[in-house]
């Protein structure tokens, strides 16, 4: 087993428990595989943390809202198993898992306070180490990680990261369209830019109708608003697949079918014999192989990929 790297902007409530607020500073953490959470009193140097990353490549995961730090770990786990050999998963783990009615705005809220942190306390920290080369920095969000991943490639800093994927993406659909300045500025940050989406997703059906969006359709609901997908962009119709593959599969434990239909991303194992899934994509487009005709053109599992126009 290998050790886990995240970045943790968590409180400590105690004995090193981490929290839903946000603590005085980034806490960089290096724990074993085995462990189903961390101990902030166990942080260790940032210099430390860089150097004990084995690889020159990284992928890091930015999760979503209604996340404790025993769920971002779990899913950091799940995640791990899928990532090519030599890329090192860092799990960014902004404080969210607010509880109550507003848990959702509370939530919101604290994502866009930790888009500052992504940028200074995650990427500027792996792209000023000399160790990892832009293009070798690759982005994997989650539902509203999107959000602050959007939120953090708008800067004017210059940097060119490798690939962004963004899955179940609690973001406004609008900011997609060929031409809005959103786009413009995630993918002047990045190389390539892929989209998962499903109208199946029950959590992004709800997330329409949350008053602090204003109604926005969520692009991982959706998708890009217009039929010609922009340049750079690529978008995977993921509602087939789940509709043939995972709407019938029990969830794993402790998470609901609503939840599931949101999360299947990260949690779902087919049965074998085994079939291309999300993490298949993942691994080619990470591995820099054609992303399509692999899937579409066989048929084998119903993912739509959608490339720009000639």
């Amino acid at each position: 087993m290998t050790d886990n790297f995240l970045i943790s902007l968590r409180n400590d409530t105690g004995c090193g428990c981490p929290g839903t607020s946000f603590g005085p500073a980034a806490a960089y953490m290096q724990i074993p595989e085995s462990n189903t959470t961390y101990d902030l009193q166990k942080q260790i140097q940032k210099t430390d943390w860089l150097a004990h990353i084995s690889d020159t490549t990284v992928l890091v995961f930015v999760h979503g809202f209604g996340n404790d730090a025993s769920k971002v770990v779990a899913r950091h786990n799940s995640i791990k198993g899928h990532v090519p050999p030599g890329i090192t998963l860092v799990s960014f783990d902004w404080p969210s898992g607010n509880s109550g009615f507003w848990a959702y705005r509370d939530d919101k809220q604290n994502a866009a306070m930790s888009v500052s942190n992504f940028n200074d306390d995650c990427l500027q920290v792996l792209l000023g180490s000399g160790k990892f080369k832009p293009a070798n920095i690759h982005v994997f969000a989650h539902s509203m990680g999107a959000y602050v991943t959007e939120a953090a490639l708008q800067t004017p800093k210059v940097y060119t990261l490798g690939h962004v994927l963004l899955a179940a993406a609690d973001v406004d659909q609008a900011h997609y369209k060929d031409g809005a300045p959103q786009l413009k500025n995630l993918l002047g940050h990045c190389s390539d830019l892929t989209v998962y989406l499903s109208a199946d997703d029950q959590a992004l059906t709800e997330s329409q109708n949350m008053p602090i969006n204003q109604g926005a359709v969520p692009l991982g609901l959706k998708g890009c608003p217009d039929l010609l997908i922009p340049a750079r962009c690529f978008s995977i119709d993921c509602k087939p697949y789940y509709e043939s593959y995972v709407q019938n599969s029990p969830p794993p434990p402790n998470v609901s079918s609503e939840e599931f239909s949101h999360v299947w991303y990260l949690l779902y194992a087919p049965p074998p014999p085994p079939v291309n899934d999300f993490y298949t994509d993942m691994r080619e487009v990470l591995q820099g192989l054609p992303t399509s005709p692999t899937r579409a053109s066989k048929g084998i599992n119903k993912f739509e990929l959608q490339r720009p126009k000639a």
